[in-house]
């Protein structure tokens, strides 16, 4: 479950600040700036995991006394997270002793990390046992849950992973990355109906974000029939009001919301297709989504694309249909 998913521009553009105070910093280390990057990273629950281990790993190791207890045993994990990130077996586990003879071997913070270590090194079944262990202590435990899901799903083990997370989500019903987790396992089995209950608790939890009203619609018009295009395309218009196409002039680059038009043109020829009657609002609206995929294409793609764009509006067009 992206830990990305909710980051917000203020903290890119905090975190670009901070990277490029490091960067500027020169050969010399300054171990106050690091300490505060990593400080706001664990803060906005953000990996970043290359610089982490990069400079972090210097920090633990030769500026650890500058840091109080608690920051400086939150800091060690942060770095052994990361560590394990970029593939790094080594140094994680000289910094695991360090937590180990602080908290004891038994300790469940201790155990959340070795678990970790184990799954680095795709010792699967160590890491299982001993999230079990912790659940059986603490079966609230989100962490252990949220592991446990994610090894199932690696080893493609969707049914068990799809069990971990019902239970999950029992307990924490606001998990919105959980529910999207939740939703594209269903839609693996091609349980769409089910995947749109996932994401309608999604849509609750962030009514304003368009990405999501795209994501609930393009479920919709898997399920298929006259309904449920119409209803996709609601969707898809309201992710377009979320993400005004008003002032595409200004962008350079391709705007976000080419899935809703691409969308939006699928979904009125699929009723086309079966025969259910168009109204005049929908026809503007198709011939609207065509001309801005045009209109768009030709300012930012290729004259290759352009014509696969032209065949594409061809092969949907409701217009000329012979």
């Amino acid at each position: 479950m992206s830990e990305m998913l909710m980051l917000t521009s203020s903290d890119s553009i905090e975190i670009y600040r901070y990277e490029e105070k490091i960067r500027n910093s020169g050969r010399s280390f300054n171990w106050v700036l690091v300490r505060d990057t990593l400080r706001f990273l664990r803060k906005s629950k953000i990996r970043k995991s290359n610089l982490v281990s990069k400079y972090g790993l210097k920090l633990v190791t030769q500026y650890l006394n500058k840091l109080d207890d608690q920051e400086g045993y939150d800091t060690i994990e942060q770095v052994i997270i990361a560590c394990l990130d970029c593939g790094d077996e080594t140094n994680p586990k000289k910094l695991l002793e360090q937590l180990k003879s602080k908290f004891g071997k038994d300790s469940v913070r201790v155990q959340r990390i070795q678990a970790l270590c184990y799954e680095s090194n795709n010792q699967l079944a160590e890491a299982l046992q001993i999230f079990e262990s912790i659940l059986k202590k603490y079966p609230s435990d989100a962490l252990s849950m949220k592991r446990q899901v994610a090894i199932f799903k690696g080893q493609g083990n969707l049914n068990k992973a799809i069990q971990v997370l019902n239970a999950y989500l029992q307990i924490y019903m606001c998990d919105l990355e959980a529910w999207l987790e939740l939703s594209s396992f269903h839609i693996s089995y091609l349980s769409y109906s089910t995947a749109l209950y996932c994401l309608e608790e999604v849509l609750l939890n962030a009514p304003i974000n368009f990405v999501f009203y795209i994501k609930y619609a393009e479920t919709l018009y898997c399920l298929g029939g006259s309904e449920n295009y119409n209803s996709a395309i609601q969707y898809y218009t309201h992710s377009l009001e979320l993400n005004s196409p008003t002032e595409m002039d200004k962008l350079d680059h391709p705007p976000t919301f080419l899935p809703a038009i691409y969308g939006i043109i699928m979904s009125i020829y699929s009723m086309c297709e079966e025969g259910h009657p168009l109204k005049e609002s929908q026809l503007k609206l198709m011939e609207w989504a065509q001309n801005n995929l045009l209109i768009i294409t030709k300012k930012y793609s290729s004259n290759d694309k352009l014509n696969l764009v032209k065949h594409f509006i061809d092969s949907t067009d409701i217009f000329n249909k012979d």
